[in-house]
């Protein structure tokens, strides 16, 4: 017994991000894929305009579908968090969200192939990052709320524990909001500032 080991928690929510972030990268690559990049780009559901060029161009076009984008996706994700079994599909849109960068990026290098890169890194890698980071936090709320129902349907413990942890699921998706239309603001920034770009 004395050569185990106590991991910290710490280290096992760093595991779990990281794996998320990894089946987001999953996502990506196959939204990359030529036949599937070739139907994203012109199917919203799918590049989910992450790509200006995708969005109208205008400031407030993007400011409009970015925002929109984020709402829905993170309603989508608190929703399956309202199910006991909602881990799954919950992970899934990890997937998804990343298919929704592997299109953009490739949208924009089949347009203008390597002279797109300045574009890629500068209008598209910040709200990647940015989007990948609120929603890989949204996931794994989704899924420790969808834990918690399924721990409370197999034991007498609930009531008042339950309650207290809606209201901090729904004041961490408020703010994971919040955070998202401070990032689409930003992007549209960006996108003002540095149109010539496209």
């Amino acid at each position: 017994m004395r050569h185990i080991r106590y991991i910290p928690a710490k280290t096992g929510k760093n595991a779990v991000f990281f794996l998320m972030c990894a089946v987001v990268a999953l996502g990506v690559f196959i939204g990359s894929l030529p036949f599937v990049a070739d139907k994203g780009m012109d199917t919203p559901l799918l590049h989910q305009f992450f790509s200006p060029h995708l969005c109208g161009n205008t400031v407030f076009s993007i400011l409009y579908r970015t925002s929109l984008s984020a709402l829905l996706y993170l309603a989508a994700v608190f929703l399956l968090g309202a199910f006991a079994f909602g881990q799954p599909a919950s992970t899934a849109l990890l997937i998804y969200r990343g298919i929704g960068i592997g299109v953009s990026v490739y949208s924009l290098y089949r347009t203008a192939g390597m002279r797109s890169m300045p574009a890629v890194i500068v209008l598209i890698l910040p709200l990647a990052v940015g989007t990948v980071f609120v929603s890989v936090l949204a996931v794994r709320e989704s899924v420790r709320s969808s834990n918690r129902l399924l721990k409370a349907m197999t034991s007498d413990n609930s009531g008042s524990h339950e309650r207290s942890g809606l209201k901090m699921y729904c004041i961490r998706f408020a703010v994971l909001l919040l955070i998202s239309f401070v990032i689409s603001v930003a992007d549209s920034l960006m996108n003002y500032v540095f149109a010539d770009l496209l």
